[in-house]
């Protein structure tokens, strides 16, 4: 993970940022507790369709099926008072995605920020960094987003985000 400010690596024994002194724990106060993981699809604004939605969670069940690797997406209506960036960090570390190797990456839609995020857990940086997982969104999801088809933006990128995943074997 990375400071959401300075971009510096933050893990569980380094949770302080040392440049700003952000810290994880700054945005439980803010935020409150997490909302609670019912999945590996939480949809909190009530964007999605069941089939959306199941078609969306099959796909993320492959993925962990095939390799151990967790793909976890979340929408939410906001992530006010902080930005997508800070919310999609603290709620990657909050829900543990990956488990304790960090094995995992969470995307997140926040609707009224008009933003997809996403969070690249440790032991995926080499096959999908931070920098390539935002690639990746804006090329498969935002083109659909745009057009309002929230559910097959989420999926096309979720599947180039697994595809990814399995095609570099990374397996558990």
């Amino acid at each position: 993970m990375h400071c959401p400010h300075c971009g510096v690596d933050l893990n569980d024994d380094h949770p302080a940022c040392p440049g700003c002194r952000f810290h994880i724990d700054d945005l439980d106060p803010l935020l409150g507790p997490p909302p609670p993981r019912t999945g590996d699809v939480l949809d909190l604004a009530g964007a999605l369709s069941p089939a959306e939605r199941a078609r969306l969670q099959a796909r993320c069940a492959r993925l962990r099926g095939r390799t151990g690797a967790e793909l976890v997406v979340a929408i939410v209506p906001d992530t006010a008072p902080r930005k997508p960036a800070e919310y999609v960090f603290w709620l990657f570390n909050r829900w543990g995605v990956g488990g304790a190797d960090h094995r995992g990456i969470l995307v997140l839609l926040a609707l009224a920020e008009r933003r997809i995020e996403s969070e690249v857990g440790y032991a995926l940086e080499e096959v999908v960094s931070d920098a390539v997982s935002g690639e990746l969104l804006a090329a498969h999801a935002v083109p659909f987003l745009r057009e309002g088809a929230l559910g097959e933006g989420l999926y096309q990128a979720c599947d180039v985000l697994a595809q990814l995943i399995e095609s570099a074997r990374v397996e558990a």
